[in-house]
């Protein structure tokens, strides 16, 4: 199997994006080696949630790097392509080289997303992003995953109706709603499925199976493309 790159991206911070790259590492690490590489500086919170996570656990599954810069990214890429069957990358909270160059390089784009207008403003970037990502990698697909949705609230359901409409990246149409377990098993260096709230436990199953379908028909990452992308970051 060659490897996968699943790129989580989005323009702005407060989605859930690293939450949910954790989530998806830790539940395809149970049958996929599987590594993260943190891209987020000078956060990092995807490393302080696998420190925590080696602290609980003799053996965490999965590896983390982390990447501060596009040229480091691939350098990493290209010395671990051949070590893993995923490699999931978790960009920053803005648009700038470095998401560029993660989504370029990328399998498969996830772009967390919650139901508030001023998260839905700054989305727009990324659907820019996705279209102008065509001149280095043609057939990258990217996905919405509606994150923090709070059920029975007809607002933030109108908002997500009128959002899919709109834009060219699409829904998964699994939903992760708002629930505190995300955060709590987070800060425990856990996922969701390795916690006791069973509803939060299958939304982050449905997702995950959503992903893993759309893995099956992704095409292979553009590793090799290093210095178109590396020039297109720049733009």
């Amino acid at each position: 199997m060659s490897v996968k790159i699943i790129a989580f991206a989005q323009a702005k911070g407060g989605v859930g994006k690293s939450t949910l790259c954790a989530n998806m590492a830790a539940t395809f690490s149970e049958r996929n080696r599987t590594l993260v590489i943190d891209c987020d500086p000078p956060q990092h919170s995807i490393s302080a949630w696998y420190n925590i996570r080696v602290e609980n656990y003799e053996s965490p599954g999965l590896d983390v790097k982390i990447a501060d810069k596009p040229s480091t990214l691939f350098n990493l890429l290209e010395q671990e392509q051949d070590n893993y069957d995923l490699i999931l990358l978790d960009g920053p909270p803005h648009i700038n080289p470095m998401t560029k160059a993660c989504v370029a390089v990328a399998s498969l784009v996830i772009v967390p997303l919650a139901p508030s207008p001023v998260e839905v403003w700054s989305f727009h970037e990324m659907d820019k992003l996705m279209l102008a990502v065509a001149d280095v990698n043609a057939k990258v697909e990217a996905r919405i995953c509606w994150t923090r949705v709070r059920k029975r609230v007809k607002s933030a359901q109108y908002l997500i109706d009128d959002v899919n409409k709109a834009v060219k990246i699409k829904p998964i149409a699994s939903v992760l709603t708002q629930r505190v377990a995300y955060l709590d098993s987070f800060a425990e260096g856990l996922s969701v499925y390795e916690w006791e709230d069973p509803v939060a436990r299958a939304e982050l199953w449905s997702v995950h199976s959503a992903i893993q379908r759309l893995l099956k028909k992704s095409p292979d990452p553009k590793i090799k493309a290093r210095k178109s992308i590396l020039a297109w970051s720049r733009q």
